[in-house]
C-alpha cells in the first residue's frame, strides 16, 4: 500500500512537471501570463482526472508481467486522461477557456515519456517487473520462458491446484497432455482467467503431426496455438483494422462500380453470403460479391470452385481474377470475425466432414489472404492449403502478415489462378 501511494505522488509531480516542459516547448520562457493562469488554476484538477485514469487502468497495482505491460497500461491511462482533460476544460470554458489545447497534445508525449520511464526504473529496482511462470510437466522448455520470470515446475497431476493461484502470467506445457479433464482446466484457465498457455516446441511440433494425421487428443489445445506475444497480437489488430479502412476508402467507387454490374448482368443478390467457422469454431456469415449463378450451392452442392467452372458467371470470372469479389470481407475484418491474414474461412459442410481443416487450424482467425494465396495457384488443391495453412500458423507474426500482404498485390495484378 505504501509502495503504490508512493508511486501515485511521484507521478502527480511528474504529470505537472510534464505541463510546465510543455509549455516551455510551445511558448518558450517566460510563459506567457494568459495562457498559463488557466494552468495554474486548475492543475489540481487535471492532476485528479489523470491519476485517476490510470489507476482505472491499473497503473499502481503491485507487480507487472513485463514492460510492455506497464507501457499499455501508462499509455491508455493517460490517453483517457488526456480526452477526459480537454472535456473538462471546454466544459469550463468560461473560465478557463485561454487554456492552450495544443500543450494537452504535447504533454502527452511528455507525461508518456516521463511517467513510463521512472515508473519502469522504480518497479525494476523493486523487482516488481517479472512474470511469474508455471511449467507444467519434466520435458524441457528450452529458451521458452525468459529471463525475467520467476519460474516453478509443476506435475500434470497438479494442474488443479493452479486455479486457486490468482497471479499466475504463464503456462508452459512441457509434457503431451492426452486426459480430457487436464485439458479442460487448461482450456478454463486461458479463457477466463487469462493467463497465456504456451507449448515447448517438441510438444507443439508433436500437436500438428497429430492434427495432419487426423488424431483428435490434441483438439481442445486448437485456441492455444497461434497466439503470439501481446506486442505482435497488437501491431496485426492495428495493421486490420488500419489497413482495412483505407482499403475500404479506396475502394468505395470500384465496389459501387461492381455491384452495378452484377445487378445487370444476372440474376440474384448483389452480395453472397454463407456461414463460415472462424476461429476456435466460431460460426460467422461472410460477405463476398456474386459470382456464381442464382441458387448455385442448392444445384450441385458445397463443391470448390474449379476452373472453367460453369456456375461462374461471365462477370464472376474476372471478378475472382482481380480478387474483387473478397471486397467486402474487409467489413469481416472490421467486425473482428476475419484478419487481413490466415487461412481461409471454410464452409461448415468442409469442415465437418474433413479433419485436416479442424482444430489448429481453427486457432487463428480466417483471412483475407494467405501463404497459401502467395504460394500457389487461387485453386489448389485443399490438402495443400493446409500444410501452408500449419506453416502459417506456427510462424505468424506482424512481419510475416505484412511479407504476405506486399506479396499479394503481384498476385493479384498477374492474375494468377482463376
Amino acid at each position: 500500500m505504501i509502495f503504490r501511494l508512493s508511486l501515485l505522488i511521484t507521478n502527480a509531480i511528474l504529470l505537472n512537471l510534464g505541463f510546465l516542459i510543455s509549455f516551455w516547448i510551445r511558448y518558450g520562457l517566460p510563459f506567457p501570463e494568459r495562457n498559463f493562469l488557466p494552468y495554474k488554476s486548475s492543475f489540481v484538477f487535471l492532476t485528479l482526472i489523470y491519476i485517476s485514469t490510470m489507476a482505472f487502468f491499473r497503473v499502481y497495482k503491485s507487480r507487472f508481467r513485463s514492460s510492455w505491460d506497464l507501457f499499455k497500461r501508462v499509455f491508455l491511462g493517460l490517453f483517457l486522461g488526456t480526452l477526459l482533460s480537454v472535456v473538462f476544460v471546454y466544459v469550463f470554458r468560461t473560465k478557463w477557456g485561454a487554456f492552450p489545447t495544443s500543450i494537452f497534445a504535447i504533454s502527452f508525449f511528455v507525461n508518456m515519456s516521463l511517467v513510463f520511464t521512472v515508473d519502469r526504473l522504480i518497479l525494476k529496482a523493486q523487482k516488481r517487473i517479472k512474470k511469474q511462470v508455471i511449467i507444467l510437466g519434466e520435458g524441457k522448455v528450452d529458451d521458452i520462458v525468459g529471463r525475467e520470470a520467476d519460474v516453478e515446475r509443476k506435475r500434470i497431476d497438479q494442474i488443479s491446484e493452479l486455479l486457486e493461484r490468482p497471479n499466475i502470467d504463464v503456462i508452459v506445457v512441457s509434457e503431451k497432455i492426452t486426459n480430457a479433464e487436464n485439458l479442460n482446466l487448461l482450456l478454463y484457465l486461458e479463457q477466463k482467467s487469462k493467463i497465456d498457455i504456451l507449448f515447448s516446441p517438441s510438444v507443439y511440433m508433436g500437436l500438428l503431426v497429430d492434427k495432419i494425421n487426423g488424431d483428435s487428443s490434441g483438439q481442445l489445445v486448437s485456441t492455444f496455438i497461434g497466439r503470439k506475444s501481446e506486442l505482435d497480437e497488437f501491431f496485426i489488430t492495428i495493421l486490420d483494422i488500419s489497413a482495412s479502412l483505407v482499403l475500404l476508402i479506396l475502394a468505395v467507387v470500384p465496389m459501387l462500380i461492381v455491384s452495378i454490374l452484377i445487378k445487370l448482368t444476372s440474376r440474384g443478390a448483389v452480395i453472397y453470403k454463407q456461414k463460415r467457422v472462424g476461429k476456435d469454431g466460431k460460426i460467422f456469415t461472410i460477405y463476398k460479391f456474386r459470382t456464381m449463378v442464382e441458387d448455385a450451392e442448392e444445384k450441385v452442392g458445397f463443391l470448390p470452385a474449379t476452373k472453367d467452372d460453369p456456375r461462374v458467371t461471365k462477370l464472376g470470372k474476372s471478378l475472382r481474377r482481380l480478387r474483387l469479389d473478397e471486397l467486402p470481407q474487409l467489413f469481416n475484418i472490421l467486425r473482428g470475425e476475419m484478419s487481413l491474414v490466415g487461412p481461409r474461412p471454410e464452409n461448415l459442410h468442409r469442415v465437418s466432414k474433413h479433419k485436416a481443416f479442424q482444430g489448429i487450424r481453427l486457432a487463428v482467425k480466417p483471412g483475407l489472404t494467405g501463404l497459401a494465396q502467395i504460394r500457389s495457384f487461387y485453386d489448389l488443391h485443399p490438402g495443400h492449403k493446409v500444410k501452408y495453412d500449419y506453416l502459417y500458423i506456427q510462424r505468424r507474426s506482424f512481419l510475416l502478415n505484412l511479407y504476405i500482404m506486399a506479396k499479394t498485390i503481384p498476385v493479384v495484378l498477374l492474375m494468377k489462378g482463376q
